[in-house]
């Protein structure tokens, strides 16, 4: 849902997760805040969940069964001669790649004519890109880890041309926590059935169920350190339902919240890490917001630093699954981003023909050393959600 990157012992330009594509994107470096830095997100707990200790082990066992729904079947025949533009964060980030090349072969296999564009990275190659896409006939574009507010005049000409317009990890400029104005996206995939398309409340979901690991696994004594990189709507929720989450555990606590960049990524994140664990000496629990940072910042941090600490990685990508193997991250919560690229191009598939889009199926499992860890690779769904998709817009039986 959220990580995105190729990782590499060397910093590339940046981008991020599942979700967001790491950028900076004029935010600012806040260091190390007291608890609750996502408090300004709106909580909506519209899944009912519970608190407190008892209420995290129940879900632990759901969440290692994982969370995963099979793909609605309902018969959605594919819209005919459809030319569509998959729009990248960047193809050097395994978080933007992953999603992105899926949703391209997923037009191939519905039977669209589609492109790629790489935006590099560079949150300021955002806007032109849709606007090439528009000059190129695009009938739909695939936005990959950009949200609206950053490109939002290209949206608004894209709109004025009934261009259908659908985004993975991305938030439209009505979401609250950006209030930049009308919704300028055609839909969302249906995620495990949102209700009113709240792509924030399934994230928010997300950050809840990394909490409830961790209170189940510290027996609820977790003293947590929390990243975030705030650049990134998605983020800003998961952080708020964790940070939630916690506060209402009765016996967790976040100690300390560090905000960063993805251009702190590396020596400056490793450094704001350990400064926040020497000022707090209680804290037994790290929560990474995505592989990348867990690789360049949260790994070397508390290898260089006295103590034992747990990890509680992000996404869930083949690098930190190789970390919970070798002891050093204690577990992730894997979503397949592979399967949230096809799911995009069913969502623009419903728009085209003006049909409400349906469940996905996506979810989430809890992986570490003793479930659902797999031998190498990134986690592969026990649905198989290709044959699916295919079936239900009737290009194989």
């Amino acid at each position: 849902m959220i990580a995105r990157h190729r990782v590499r012992l060397v910093l590339p330009r940046v981008l991020l997760a599942v979700a967001a594509g790491m950028v900076t994107v004029g935010v600012t470096s806040v260091g190390t805040t007291g608890a609750g830095a996502a408090s300004s997100v709106p909580i909506s707990n519209i899944y009912g969940y519970k608190y407190g200790l008892a209420a995290a082990k129940a879900e632990l066992a759901k969440l290692y069964a994982g969370t995963n729904a099979a793909v609605n079947p309902t018969s959605r025949p594919a819209a005919k001669n459809k030319t569509v533009v998959v729009i990248s964060a960047g193809q050097a980030s395994i978080s933007s790649s992953i999603p992105s090349n899926a949703a391209v072969a997923a037009a191939k296999a519905i039977g669209w004519n589609v492109t790629l564009l790489d935006g590099a990275l560079n949150p300021s190659t955002y806007g032109g890109l849709i606007s090439q896409a528009i000059a190129q006939g695009a009938q739909g574009i695939i936005l990959d880890a950009v949200d609206c507010n950053v490109a939002k005049g290209p949206l608004q000409q894209a709109k004025a041309k009934h261009i259908v317009v659908v985004p993975i990890y991305a938030y439209d400029c009505n979401d609250p926590t950006e209030n930049a104005g009308p919704p300028l996206f055609s839909d969302v995939v249906n995620f495990d059935n949102i209700p009113d398309k709240n792509l924030g409340a399934f994230a928010e979901s997300y950050g809840r169920g990394q909490a409830d690991a961790v209170i189940a696994k510290s027996n609820n004594k977790a003293r947590v350190l929390v990243l975030n990189d705030p650049e990134f709507t998605v983020l800003k929720y998961t952080a708020a339902g964790f940070d939630d989450q916690i506060a209402h555990s009765g016996g967790s606590k976040v100690v300390a919240t560090v905000n960063f960049l993805a251009s702190d990524l590396g020596s400056k994140l490793q450094a704001m890490i350990q400064s926040a664990l020497l000022q707090n000496p209680s804290i037994n629990w790290i929560k990474s917001p995505y592989t990348y940072a867990t690789e360049l910042g949260v790994v070397p941090a508390i290898a260089a630093s006295p103590g034992k600490y747990d990890v509680m990685g992000g996404e869930g990508f083949s690098p930190e699954l190789q970390e919970i193997q070798q002891g050093t991250v204690t577990a992730a919560m894997a979503i397949s981003s592979e399967w949230t690229g096809w799911a995009a191009i069913d969502a623009m598939n419903s728009a085209f023909n003006h049909k409400k889009t349906v469940p996905s199926g996506i979810g989430w499992e809890l992986v570490d050393a003793t479930h659902n860890l797999p031998a190498s690779g990134n986690i592969v769904p026990k649905q198989n959600f290709i044959a699916a998709f295919e079936k239900a817009w009737g290009v194989k039986k």
